[in-house]
């Protein structure tokens, strides 16, 4: 199920994120080693995450005892976020948008947003981050990549034959060809009025195993599935379900996140 990371409706995901934190992929072990080893963050750093979702990025930075300032734009998610590091003193969830956030410049040492920052106008959120990161402060921005590309296995490709046999406006996926587009893109905004110079990109790859429960957990964490009627859902549902207890119970997925990072 495409996730169409331009689309992705933040007040129907404010309602699914039990599902969210069961079911979507997080991020390997590497990408968070890779960026303290560029950013070279001292114990005392401080940092800001923009759209922090229910906090599966911002749970290694939390742990890791760093000051970090999570942005959110509903009442609700900051909330969440708060209750679940309310025992973390080095915590602190924010209900702002970022293009609204009051904030001193030369404030912060990280400035890191995960699949969340294609939410921001680059023209405005590559210059804005920018102003608060302290000299030699480091953006970090990364985008989960399997839900938006074509898929490839038999598997899932079957699976979305049967979502777009009842639902064809959820057939969103973009092309290799378009992804890579879409990376030259974010390379280019990454320098918006010359703020980011040589951003350094990573990618990194690995197969998940979804047992069928999950995969349809992970079909639910989607808003764009919930644009569609609840039986036009309960059908996709059930056949979904129906097709992968049929072929092993288990759903392979090629995961793929790509990680820009940048320097002030």
């Amino acid at each position: 199920m495409s996730n169409a990371n331009t689309r992705e409706n933040k007040d129907v995901f404010q309602n699914i994120i039990d599902d969210y934190e069961t079911a979507r992929p997080g991020y390997p072990d590497d990408l968070y080693r890779d960026i303290l080893e560029y950013a070279g963050l001292h114990e005392d750093a401080k940092i800001l995450e923009i759209g922090a979702g229910p906090g599966q990025a911002t749970d290694f930075f939390v742990k890791q005892r760093f000051d970090i300032t999570a942005l959110e734009i509903t009442e609700k998610q900051t909330r969440y976020l708060n209750e679940k590091y309310g025992d973390f003193p080095n915590f602190h969830g924010i209900c702002a948008k970022f293009e609204e956030f009051d904030s001193p410049s030369d404030l912060y040492d990280l400035v890191f947003s995960a699949t969340a920052f294609h939410w921001i106008d680059p023209n405005v959120g590559y210059p804005k981050a920018h102003r608060l990161l302290k000299a030699g402060g480091v953006i970090a921005v990364f985008w989960q990549l399997a839900s938006i590309l074509e898929p490839e296995t038999e598997m899932l490709c079957a699976i979305r034959e049967i979502a777009r046999t009842y639902a064809p406006e959820l057939d969103d996926y973009i092309s290799r060809a378009e992804g890579e587009a879409m990376h030259q893109r974010r390379m280019e905004q990454m320098q918006t009025d010359g703020c980011f110079q040589n951003p350094v990109t990573k990618v990194y790859r690995w197969n998940d195993a979804y047992p069928t429960g999950r995969y349809l957990r992970l079909m639910n964490s989607y808003s764009d599935f919930h644009s569609i009627d609840s039986e036009t859902q309960q059908i996709i549902l059930e056949k979904t379900e129906a097709y992968i207890n049929q072929n092993g119970g288990i759903v392979t997925i090629p995961q793929e996140v790509r990680l820009y990072m940048a320097r002030k």
